[in-house]
């Protein structure tokens, strides 16, 4: 019995050749260490971990917005720390809340970050939970990442 509308399996692998050609220019969520790092304005220059397949590495990503989640322990642990000083050299108390203290902080130069791209562009997006009008049509672009994680530090801490 003969079918009808089969379609040759040679079809199927072409499609995948095509959708694997879009996904490579799609960005997503990728791996970055922090090359320079502001903690004012919270924004970091950072390297994608990832080279091209040829080996090249790949460009570097200027003033990403980093998420709070990444530095606002190490800002609470900023503020804390003159009251843990005093706390510690109480002789009433006998407390070594500054010997277990990180060394550094987590979000630094160096550390090992994972940052995602975000779906449209948001260079005017105001970091608020505001609604925001995209500038250009811009759609899963690296300068629109933001840093959401700290993966690790660095080697030496």
């Amino acid at each position: 019995m003969k079918q009808k509308n089969r379609i040759p399996i040679r079809w199927y692998g072409n499609i995948k050749k095509v959708e694997n050609r879009f996904n490579r220019n799609m960005e997503s969520a990728f791996l970055a260490k922090v090359l320079t790092y502001d903690q004012k304005k919270h924004v970091a220059d950072i390297q994608p971990l990832a080279n091209w397949i040829d080996g090249t590495k790949s460009a570097q990503y200027l003033d990403v917005p980093v998420a709070e989640s990444c530095y606002k322990l190490d800002e609470q642990l900023d503020k804390f720390k003159p009251d843990f000083k005093a706390i510690d050299s109480s002789p009433e108390v006998n407390s070594h809340f500054l010997e277990h203290y990180p060394k550094k902080k987590s979000m630094r130069v160096g550390a090992v970050v994972i940052a995602v791209t975000m779906d449209r562009d948001i260079d005017n997006w105001d970091g608020t939970g505001n609604t925001f009008t995209p500038n250009t049509s811009r759609m899963h672009d690296a300068n629109d990442s933001i840093i959401v994680s700290v993966y690790k530090g660095d080697d030496d801490g």
